[in-house]
């Protein structure tokens, strides 16, 4: 029992003690590094949301900040990580063994994500426009990244998920063309 004991207050002393001003300060500069990109984060999305890009397609703004803020969290937490000296190269590939599990357990989720962003990136029809797809038309309520919001001429709210409007045929109304008969002006009858 003694042996156990001085075995681990020399560890204690040679690796514990000894490193408390290196700790320090990378716990110092995790802090920096974390508030710093959380900072940067921020400005970015805001930067998107007041961008002029916001008057042409507000969703497309939100995307695109969510998305810068989401990378300088990632950055900071590898550098945050590279400071305490852990090895990413395991984490990275079990991460890669997982995502891809993941990815097989929600192919649907993912498939109405990226009708999404393709509907928000290529810009098919707008907020405000009236559309029909499948059994089901109305005014363009929002486009989120996984679904549609449509209000029906009676109230009704349809939600619409993207991969259905990715792959069905979709009748905007504001690109109708109209014939000439019809924007001819009414003649008079005697």
């Amino acid at each position: 029992m003694s042996e156990l004991r001085d075995s681990f207050l020399k560890f204690y002393d040679t690796t514990v003690v000894a490193n408390v001003p290196h700790f320090s300060v990378a716990l110092l500069e995790a802090v920096i590094i974390a508030l710093a990109m959380m900072i940067a984060g921020r400005r970015a999305q805001a930067g998107w949301r007041a961008s002029k890009l916001t008057q042409r397609n507000a969703n497309l703004a939100i995307l695109l900040g969510r998305l810068s803020y989401l990378a300088a969290l990632v950055i900071g937490i590898i550098w945050i990580a590279q400071i305490f000296g852990v090895q990413l190269t395991g984490l990275l590939a079990f991460l890669g063994a997982l995502s891809l599990a993941i990815t097989f357990a929600i192919q649907d989720v993912l498939k109405n994500l990226v009708a999404g962003l393709y509907l928000l990136w290529e810009q098919p029809f707008l907020i405000g426009d009236l559309i029909s797809v499948k059994d089901f038309s109305g005014s363009v309520e929002d486009i989120r990244v996984r679904t549609t919001l449509l209000r029906t001429d009676s109230g009704q709210m349809i939600v619409v998920p993207n991969a259905v409007l990715f792959t069905e045929i979709v009748i905007n109304r504001r690109l109708e063309v109209r014939s000439p008969e019809s924007q001819a002006p009414a003649s008079p009858q005697a």
